[in-house]
């Protein structure tokens, strides 16, 4: 037997060679991998007769392909029982990272422990485990979906279990790393001479966890069988992608001629069906509130006659499958549909527009797409947390895979991969804001980008269909004659500056673009495409037992409710954004994903829910005929009867401190929306810093500006309080509670007005000495009226403190969506197609010089 093994030896083994591992080295430099014998681990596993009849040895090899980075490589092995190597079987790349070197593995029983290195810097510490996870860690999968995941696993590691990869991200990046396996399991690192302690089988750092972002290996649920297949089918090197696109093409294309020649006229009952929208048919209900100019004009809408709803704007205010937005603002979202094209109108383009005043847009890198240069990988998840889940109200679908161009993301302050210039972008700021443009020839990321995603050229600007001269919008072999009719979505920024996610079943991309340009799109940036990966949901979470009534059965085909996972006692209701949207493993976005996508998250605005009161008027937000000079509001004005006390009244304001900002002084432009009339000392004051009200001692920032001070309510000077201050915990808004011009103030009065700021859920609270007054606009009381007498710029107070001063605050730049990168030119093929077919490299940033009170920064 161990004379046929070595008779079917594999090419290029050399049976006389010193050892194993020189053997192993020889016949992978043989095969096109440069790889030293001293990189060679062997791993425990089958020996003896066994290993001399199959490839059940295993060896980690680090090997390289001319020119490329090193990677770490899975080899499958026919050993003789004295352990001489009789053949090679499979060979699996473990890390396939296209801008790092992986150092020397270190083997230890079947795990596996390694580093990463770009530029000379040291991204991170990897485990890899070589047993895998049993099918019982995926409970949650079906049985379809975990025979997937298995043959996933065999054909990437020849193990139908996989491998457990974790990471082990160094924040900051060292200039030198020292890895060593402890005998109790655990992993010592030494980076710039930092001890870090990993215990991998918990998945945690034991020392050192500040140096240290831990990134688990979780795996998201496989696409349906056929996006799946396509997949496997491409990954196969004798198959690869350029022949999946030619089978593509041609199915699709076939596709179309069938739908063209079929097709017929649509009906206001199909309307009513795919939308799954009674109001689509009840007429136009377009409407504009002029004070905010939301929703825009209709859209234009070239097929005449137009169906019913056509180019309407369908307010969703009640969707029962959205998250509640801000009470008392206008509807966040609008949905409508368009035929692009006079001459096939069967074509159709969905459109979810929202108001980015009112709605942040964030985005997520999946568990598989895209991988960063060193191996990290995302989460796929919408972050865990309540204060981001309660706000979630929609998700959908990011770009291409990394492999069709390597277009950049970044997402939670994690490159993942870098910007390509002249690529199509929208960026998240650091104020909360979302930009759209073409980015620059430069791979600088701005300090104020936080994430950004970027997919092929602009599909839409300057009001034309590709203006960057684009030949290729996906899905097609080159020379392919005519842009297919695929699933195909897209997202823009449109010229009233709102954001809208634009889906068609079937389309070619010049279509798709006339239907942008019919809703007024600015800059558009063509994302995902194919049926099973373009998709966009609607999300209503909540705590158990808080969701709304729905009133009727579910209907399964496009409406779900379930468990938010991760998050006990959470649940969510979702449903497709039309009842036709064909996109896999729905409800999606909500679980874990693993491709990369955006969702998006409602901002907390004024005016907000009425306070609890008896009386009519009583708790009820005003928000008209206040100095706002803008949307979102930046003032709102009640009273409510004090906690307590009967027969007291107390006014009460709310300002949004992402509306306004001190004044600069005479020469600042920007109208007053707020006046603070108190005292300048005190033990506590109220800071604005960065769009941020506090209430501390002393400043939180180098840059914050001190507005008024005073006292905890149960200090003396607190007495003679005629009004006090808070900052709510749940949206930062600061709550501004005044006595009436009638009242007298004493100890139980400041007692009241803080028993109601801690009601409303103010940690941070003062009580102001003195006759403090809160001037909406400089000109109006706290009620909203007209001011009897004018603030005083100085005034004693009973409290010894110097005086009052009038503090003015200014209307602010609210977050909303916007043009970037405005001055990249509009450049020819010739220019930026080299700059973005050129792969990817990676320059990190060198850590900073050892002190305590430096700040440490992500690579990028």
């Amino acid at each position: 037997m161990s004379a046929a093994a070595a008779f079917h030896r594999g090419r290029g083994i050399d049976l006389v060679a010193p050892n194993s591992e020189t053997a192993v080295a020889e016949a992978l430099t043989a095969s096109g991998l440069a790889c030293d014998p001293s990189d060679v681990a062997w791993v425990d596993g089958p020996r003896g007769l066994r290993g001399a009849v199959d490839a059940s040895g295993l060896a980690v090899a680090r090997a390289h392909a001319a020119g490329e980075p090193a990677d770490l490589y899975l080899v499958e092995a026919r050993l003789s029982p004295e352990g001489v190597v009789l053949g090679l079987g499979d060979t699996y790349d473990l890390t396939d990272t296209s801008g790092v070197d992986e150092s020397r593995p270190l083997v230890r029983g079947h795990v596996v422990a390694y580093a990463t290195s770009a530029d000379g810097l040291f991204t991170g510490v990897h485990v890899v485990d070589l047993d895998g996870r049993s099918p019982d860690a995926y409970a949650d999968f079906t049985r379809t979906q975990r025979t997937q995941l298995a043959l996933t696993n065999l054909q990437q590691t020849g193990r139908s279990r996989g491998v457990v990869h974790d990471t082990y991200a160094l924040d900051p990046v060292a200039r030198a790393v020292a890895i060593a396996w402890r005998a109790d399991g655990t992993l010592d690192v030494l980076a710039d001479g930092h001890a870090i302690v990993v215990v991998p089988r918990e998945v945690r750092v034991a020392e050192g966890s500040d140096r240290v972002r831990i990134v688990p290996d979780e795996r998201a649920r496989p696409g349906n069988l056929v996006t799946w297949a396509v997949d496997r089918v491409r990954a196969m090197p004798w198959f690869g992608d350029e022949r999946m696109q030619w089978v593509k093409a041609i199915a699709f294309t076939a596709l179309d001629a069938y739908n063209a020649h079929f097709a017929r006229a649509m009906t206001a009952k199909d309307l009513q069906d795919e939308l799954g929208l009674q109001a689509a048919t009840a007429g136009p209900v377009t409407f504009t509130d002029p004070e905010v100019g939301w929703p825009p004009p209709p859209m234009t809408v070239p097929v005449s006659p137009a169906l019913p709803g056509e180019g309407q704007w369908i307010p969703l205010d009640n969707d029962r499958f959205i998250t509640p937005t801000a009470a008392g603002t206008p509807p966040a979202f609008v949905t409508s549909f368009v035929r692009p094209d006079v001459h096939r109108q069967d074509v159709r383009v969905y459109v979810t527009l929202w108001d980015p005043r009112q709605i942040a847009l964030h985005m997520e890198a999946g568990t598989v797409e895209p991988i960063a240069a060193d191996g990290e990988h995302g989460p796929g998840l919408i972050p865990r947390a309540p204060e981001v889940m309660k706000h979630v109200v929609a998700a959908f679908n990011g770009g291409f895979q990394a492999e069709h161009g390597e277009y950049g993301m970044e997402a939670n302050g994690i490159e993942y991969l870098p910007p390509k210039p002249y690529a199509a972008t929208v960026v998240e700021l650091r104020d909360g804001s979302n930009g759209f443009g073409a980015w620059p020839d430069s791979a600088t990321v701005p300090p104020d980008v936080t994430a950004y995603r970027q997919n092929l050229t602009a599909i839409v600007e300057n009001d034309q269909f590709n203006p960057w001269h684009r030949n290729w919008w996906g899905g097609t072999p080159p020379g392919w004659p005519d842009q297919i009719h695929s699933a195909r979505s897209a997202i823009c920024l449109t010229k009233d500056g709102f954001v809208g996610y634009f889906y068609s079943q079937s389309i070619a991309a010049d279509d798709l673009a006339a239907g942008m340009l019919d809703a007024r799109c600015a800059f558009g940036i063509h994302l995902d495409m194919n049926p099973g990966h373009a998709g966009f949901e609607f999300y209503d979470v909540a705590q158990e037992g808080q969701l709304a009534p729905l009133g009727r059965p579910m209907q399964p085909d496009w409406e779900a409710e379930g468990k938010v996972s991760g998050m006990p006692g959470w649940v969510f209701r979702s449903r497709r954004m039309i009842r036709a949207m064909g996109h896999m493993l729905f409800p999606r976005y909500i679980q874990r994903e693993a491709r990369d996508f955006f969702y998006l998250t409602a901002r907390s605005l004024l005016p907000g829910a009425p306070l609890p009161g008896t009386d009519a008027d009583e708790g009820k937000w005003r928000t008209k005929g206040l100095p706002q000079h803008g949307f979102p509001y930046a003032l709102a004005t009640t009273w409510v009867h004090a906690p307590a006390r009967a027969g007291l009244k107390l006014r009460v304001v709310r300002a949004d401190p992402r509306t306004m900002k001190p004044s600069a002084g005479t020469a600042d432009a920007d109208p007053t929306v707020l006046e603070l009339d108190g005292p300048t000392h005190g033990d506590l004051s109220l800071w604005w810093s960065g769009s941020v009200f506090s209430v501390a001692p002393s400043p939180p920032a180098k840059d914050a500006a001190r507005l008024v001070s005073g006292y905890p309510a149960t200090a003396a000077p607190a007495a003679t309080a005629r009004a006090a201050l808070g900052v709510q915990d749940e949206d930062g808004m600061l709550v501004w509670v005044e006595l009436p011009e009638s009242e007298r103030a004493d100890a139980t009065t400041a007692a009241a007005m803080d028993t109601l700021l801690q009601s409303l859920g103010c940690t941070q609270r003062m009580s102001l000495p003195g006759d403090s007054r809160a001037l909406p606009g400089g000109s109006l009381d706290a009620a909203g009226d007209p001011l009897r007498t004018a603030p005083s710029p100085s005034v004693a107070h009973p409290s010894g403190a110097e005086g009052d001063r009038v503090i003015h605050l200014v209307r602010a730049h609210a977050p909303d969506a916007h043009p970037v990168f405005e001055s990249t030119p509009i450049v020819p093929v010739s220019t930026w197609q080299p700059l973005q077919a050129k792969r990817i490299r990676y320059f990190y940033k060198p850590p900073p010089a050892a002190s305590s009170a430096t700040a440490v920064q992500s690579p990028r």
